[in-house]
C-alpha cells in the first residue's frame, strides 16, 4: 500500500509543474470560435496610404503589395503563439500562386517578449523560436519593430484598430501590457492577425488564439483570392 501511495504521489509531482506553467502562462483570456473573428468598417482608406521601416531602417511604402491578399501580423519571438511561425511558410506556399503574402511587425509591448534589436530579430527566430534553423518564406516580409497600442502607436495599426472592432472585450492583465493608455479596441497579444485583401482594404481582424495551424484562416483566405482587384 505504501509502496502504491509513493508511485502515485511521485506521477503527481510529474504534472504539477506543467499545471503551474500551464496557470501563469501570460497572454490574452481564451475565448471560444464563435468569438475569435470580426468583419471591419468599410472605409476609403488603405494599407497603401502607409509607411513601415524594415529591418535595415529604410521605410519603405506598403503600396508595394498592391494586387495582393495580405496577413498583417504582430509577433514577438518569446511568446507561446510564436510555433505559429512554422505554419507561415505552408500556408504562403499554399496560396503562392494566387497572389498572398504575410506581413510580420515584432513588438515588446505584451509581457516584453520581443526584446530583441532589428538587427537581431532573424537571429532569434531562426536559433531560439522557433528555431531549428527556421528561414521565413520570400513572401513572409518580417519588419521593423514597432508599436501596435498606446500613445506611441504606429499609424499603421492605428487605422487597422480604428477599422476593424476588437474580437473580444476583455484584454489581458495589466502587469502584461506594457504601454498607456489602455483602450478597449487594442490589440490584444502578440499574433493578433489582420486580412487584407487586393485593394488594401482591410477586411478581417482575428484573435491570436483564431488560428489552428491556419485553417481558421482557410475560408477567409479562399474568398478574398477570388475576389479581383480594383485596379
Amino acid at each position: 500500500m505504501l509502496l502504491k501511495t509513493i508511485v502515485i504521489f511521485s506521477i503527481l509531482l510529474l504534472f504539477i509543474p506543467t499545471i503551474i506553467i500551464a496557470k501563469i502562462q501570460p497572454g490574452p483570456p481564451v475565448v471560444d470560435e464563435t468569438t475569435r473573428w470580426k468583419e471591419c468598417s468599410p472605409t476609403n482608406q488603405s494599407i497603401y496610404d502607409f509607411q513601415v521601416e524594415n529591418l535595415q531602417g529604410e521605410y519603405t511604402d506598403l503600396s508595394q503589395y498592391k494586387g495582393q491578399v495580405l496577413l498583417v501580423i504582430n509577433v514577438a519571438t518569446f511568446c507561446a503563439y510564436t510555433q505559429q511561425y512554422t505554419d507561415f511558410n505552408p500556408l504562403i506556399e499554399k496560396f503562392n500562386s494566387k497572389g498572398f503574402s504575410i506581413l510580420a511587425f515584432p513588438c515588446n509591448q505584451f509581457y516584453l517578449q520581443e526584446p530583441a534589436e532589428n538587427h537581431e530579430l532573424l537571429n532569434g527566430i531562426k536559433y531560439v523560436r522557433p528555431g531549428n534553423g527556421f528561414k521565413p518564406h520570400k513572401n513572409l516580409h518580417i519588419y521593423g519593430k514597432l508599436e501596435v497600442n498606446g500613445e506611441n502607436q504606429h499609424p499603421l495599426y492605428e487605422f487597422l484598430k480604428d477599422t476593424c472592432p476588437g474580437t473580444i472585450n476583455q484584454l489581458g492583465k495589466r502587469e502584461e501590457l506594457m504601454y498607456n493608455p489602455i483602450r478597449q479596441n487594442d490589440i490584444t497579444w502578440n499574433f493578433e492577425k489582420f486580412l487584407v485583401d487586393r485593394n488594401g482594404i482591410v477586411r478581417y481582424r482575428f484573435h491570436p488564439t483564431a488560428w489552428s495551424h491556419g485553417q481558421v484562416l482557410t475560408p477567409f483566405l479562399n474568398k478574398l483570392l477570388s475576389e479581383k482587384s480594383s485596379a
